[in-house]
């Protein structure tokens, strides 16, 4: 499960694909916890239905929930059940959203790594010389498809909360043989923007999205040790 990411990117990026970014910020350099704000890139229908970074808490809040914080963790939506389940359901139908990141970390308990928390990085080749010049090389980032929510406080209607969930999917064998079973459901940006204004049936929309999926080249690295005990929750 992807319960942590980071996102290193400079805001002409976007700007070239014609998303509209917070005034003031040139780049973000941050890693994302559950429940902290990330940006995610959605249409924002009050403006035209532009494609917009926007700040969302790392964790999704049904619209349905009393509570701003539910019970089970739901940063992350498998797209195996997300049709079936009463938390993702009316997102996943209606409200979709791509989560850039350049990264995204694992706690791994089986492979070469295992004992440690790694990261798996986006990696792109160098651009060449022409690709630089026109600032036109390989996209720096993932595009994760997402789904997100509004939720309103039940006893303060003026209290609101846009949130998000990252869906999962089989790893691939890469990341497999790196110790983890689960991986972001990627798609490049031209299918990304397919996926947030997508309509259709919520079959069809699956479909789509495993369809469409890719397969990134990833490099590894360690970040730190887990801490002692690990190995037992191996079996769990």
């Amino acid at each position: 499960m992807c319960a942590q990411f980071a996102l290193k990117i400079k805001m002409k990026e976007l700007i070239k694909k014609e998303i509209r970014v917070p005034e003031g910020i040139v780049a973000i350099e941050e890693r994302y916890l559950p429940y902290q704000k990330a940006p995610v890139i959605a249409r924002n229908y009050h403006r035209g239905g532009i494609l917009q970074l926007s700040p969302m808490s790392f964790s999704l809040v049904p619209s349905w929930s009393q509570e701003e914080k539910v019970k089970f963790a739901t940063h992350n939506a498998r797209i195996e059940t997300v049709t079936q389940k009463p938390t993702w359901k009316n997102a996943f139908i209606n409200q979709h959203c791509l989560v850039p990141m350049s990264a995204f970390f694992e706690s791994v308990y089986e492979g070469p790594e295992a004992g440690n928390m790694i990261s798996f990085e986006r990696t792109i080749k160098s651009p060449t010389k022409q690709e630089a010049e026109a600032e036109e090389g390989e996209d720096s980032v993932l595009y994760a498809a997402g789904i997100f929510d509004l939720w309103k406080d039940p006893l303060n209607q003026k209290a609101s909360l846009f949130s998000f969930a990252i869906l999962t999917t089989e790893p691939s064998d890469y990341i497999k043989e790196h110790g983890h079973d689960r991986s972001p459901l990627f798609l490049d940006f031209e299918n990304g923007k397919t996926w947030i204004g997508m309509v259709d049936s919520p079959q069809n929309m699956v479909d789509f999205l495993l369809t469409h999926k890719t397969t990134p080249a990833l490099n590894v690295k360690i970040e730190r040790p887990l801490k002692v005990g690990w190995e037992n929750k191996k079996s769990l």
